[in-house]
This record gives C-alpha cells, structure tokens and sequence, in this order.
C-alpha cells in the first residue's frame, strides 16, 4: 500500500504537472496553504517516492522523429543480461521484463525508419541471447506516461483497515450461520 495522498497533494501534483517550474508561492496561492507547506509537501513527496522532479526531453525536437516499441523473446537464462545490456544503449529510452510470449519490451527513438530498421537488424537481433525481435512504429503517441494524473479515487489506508474488518465479520457470520460468503 502506498502512502496516503490528500487533497492537498493532488493540488501540488497537478500544479507541477502542468509546469514543473511554478513557483512554490503561487501553488501555495492556488492550495490556500502557507508557502512553506507546499515546499515541506514537496520535499515529502520526493523523499516518498511518490513524484519525480525531472526535465522530460522531447526527442522530435531533437531530431528523432520515429518512435518503436520493439518486444524481444530472448534465451530464458539471458533475459536479466540482455536487459540490462538493453538499459545501457542511448536509443533505448525504456526497457520492460513482460509476461507472455515476449520477454523483454523496449521503447526506443531513431531519426527515420532506415535508421530504426538499420538499428533493430543490425544491432538488436545481433545480442547474444536475442532470438527474436518484434517492431512496432508509433506513428502518433496520444498519452504519454509523462501525462498521466493521479487516479480520481486512491485506496485510503485508513478505508483498507476498515475494509478487512468487515470481510472477517463476514466471514465470521458466514461460519456461524452456514452461509457461503464470496469475498
């Protein structure tokens, strides 16, 4: 279970997502909260893990106008290897262990198609331990994980105790009574 997020933290979240460089002053003009509030909540949601305060580079602009999602079936003794390999190269910009009948997921950025086709033949499918590789171009991204929000209702830790209180009631009144209760 993740730590509790109140309303003032959704507001903070949602001010830096929308410009990561708002001044703590005017968040704290938006929340209704002391300036120095907003800095210590901030300071906590880094320190928990809850954000991440990074610069997000826009790769188009950039000059890496094509975006891939590659899936690799890699020798079963290899996987950690090849990914960890796989997290070192600068075209790769996420590396994923997956489930099903790929084993690794990677996104990665190249300046045109020639140049991905050129990268995924020549480089990728010549790891050692690579099998086989599946290329998908993303010709048009809608969300980003960088666009993400917080979901508009979190577990609240206070609800989950209260939560399993009442399914061991349950439980407990479907053994006294014969009744069968699916939970």
């Amino acid at each position: 279970m993740g730590r509790p997020i109140d309303a003032i933290d959704r507001t903070i979240i949602a001010s830096l997502q929308k410009d990561s460089r708002m001044p703590s002053a005017e968040i704290a003009r938006q929340v209704g909260v002391a300036e120095r509030t907003v800095r210590a909540r901030i300071d906590r949601l880094v320190e928990d893990n809850v954000i991440q305060l990074v610069a997000i580079l826009r790769p188009r602009s950039l000059g890496y106008n094509v975006v891939a999602d590659v899936f690799l079936e890699v020798e079963l003794d290899r996987i950690q290897e090849v990914a960890r390999h796989l997290s070192q190269l600068e075209e790769v910009s996420y590396v994923g262990l997956t489930t099903g009948d790929r084993d690794i997921s990677l996104q990665l950025f190249a300046p045109d198609v020639d140049s991905l086709f050129d990268y995924v033949t020549e480089h990728l499918n010549t790891i050692d331990g690579v099998l086989r590789a599946r290329t998908f171009v993303i010709p048009r991204v809608i969300k980003s994980v960088y666009q993400w929000e917080l979901p508009s209702h979190l577990p609240d830790a206070s609800n989950n105790g209260a939560q399993a209180t009442n399914n061991q009631r349950r439980r407990h009144h479907a053994t006294t009574t014969g009744s069968e209760i699916h939970a």
